[in-house]
């Protein structure tokens, strides 16, 4: 315990970077959220409203936080460590006994402490959150055509939804039932489908029956043929699935786009974490290397250019992986590669 808390030293260093780690996270929320409502409001409609722009934006921030949690943790202890540097602060500690490594430790434990926590929201509570939010966009925006919603095959019918907000909703469903020679026989329409219990429910259905062209309309009816949980796995995004259920997808997807799709965000959120460490060591390399002497806006300033550049370099080589020979892990590895080097690269040549 006192090996992850240490001394008042320690303590000071964690505080101030985890203070400063907080601020650049506010930072870059505010920002992200002011760019997304600009965009929300081109979109505005008599059915999407300014009320229903700032619900999507304010959902949406969380997977944006997550999504740049390592390049928070880079400029967040570039500008912690940088004012601690400037205080003379980092000089006080060396002079009481502590070195280098001593510093960078007391400096990774709250990057580990916010990993953490991204860790544990990335699989309780964001990817609902996600879903339901985009989803519901998507549908007051009536921007959901039928290439954008899901269709589902069962052994009597053909379902298409045009939204799902979570695995117990879903929005306007038109139902092909089909007869033993798989020649179409009705169409059902409802406004929506709930589940409870393992079992699903269809709301304000309308039944055309095909082969006379009688019209039937029910308030409520059962829906046997409704998708299982192992079907939600199929036709949902990736970014919607906890790490649990990537893990648990891969093995059961016969697609191999969508397996690399699935791959792709498993090693990303799986090895996220290393890469953030990883960064918060290049970002202390700033400080006690040759940028020491660097004000904390010009540290601030590299550490955004540095994040920009990394980020470019991850979000291609992941398209890589989705278009060539390169693998989904791969994919990911290259970036961390990249930052090791250039991280052993900073701190051999720290005292030039």
């Amino acid at each position: 315990m006192k090996l992850f808390l240490g001394d008042l030293i320690d303590k000071n260093i964690s505080r101030k970077v985890l203070s400063s780690v907080s601020m650049v996270a506010l930072a870059i929320i505010s920002l992200d959220f002011i760019f997304t409502i600009l965009s929300e409001l081109s979109d505005l409609s008599e059915n999407y409203g300014i009320s229903d722009a700032l619900i999507y934006s304010i959902s949406s921030l969380p997977y944006s936080a997550y999504d740049s949690l390592s390049y928070i943790c880079l400029i967040g202890v570039l500008v912690g460590l940088g004012s601690l540097a400037e205080e003379g602060e980092i000089t006080a500690a060396r002079v009481l006994g502590k070195s280098d490594i001593n510093i960078i430790w007391a400096s990774i434990k709250p990057v580990i402490l916010v990993l953490i926590l991204g860790v544990l929201s990335s699989q309780f509570f964001i990817p609902g959150l996600s879903q339901n939010s985009e989803e519901t966009r998507l549908m007051k925006q009536n921007r959901i055509s039928l290439d954008d919603g899901y269709w589902l095959a069962s052994d009597s019918s053909v379902s298409y939804f045009k939204s799902t907000p979570n695995s117990n909703s879903i929005q306007d469903i038109v139902i092909y039932n089909l007869n033993d020679d798989y020649k179409l026989k009705e169409i059902k329409r409802a406004e929506e489908a709930n589940k409870s219990d393992n079992s699903w429910s269809l709301s304000n259905l309308e039944i055309i029956n095909v082969e006379n062209g009688v019209k039937e309309y029910f308030e409520e009816m059962d829906w046997v043929d409704g998708p299982k949980e192992e079907d939600f796995k199929l036709i949902l995004s990736p970014k919607y699935f906890s790490l649990t259920k990537l893990y648990e997808n891969v093995s059961e997807e016969q697609s191999e786009y969508r397996q690399n799709l699935l791959l792709l965000e498993f090693w990303r959120k799986t090895l996220q974490p290393i890469f953030a460490i990883l960064l918060t060591i290049l970002a202390a390399s700033f400080v006690f290397g040759p940028a020491r002497d660097q004000k904390i806006g010009q540290r601030v300033l590299t550490g955004i250019i540095l994040a920009f550049s990394l980020s470019i370099s991850q979000r291609l080589f992941e398209s890589m992986a989705l278009v060539s020979f390169l693998s989904p892990l791969m994919s990911v590895m290259i970036p961390i590669l990249i930052v090791s080097g250039l991280t052993s690269f900073m701190w051999r040549f720290k005292s030039f």
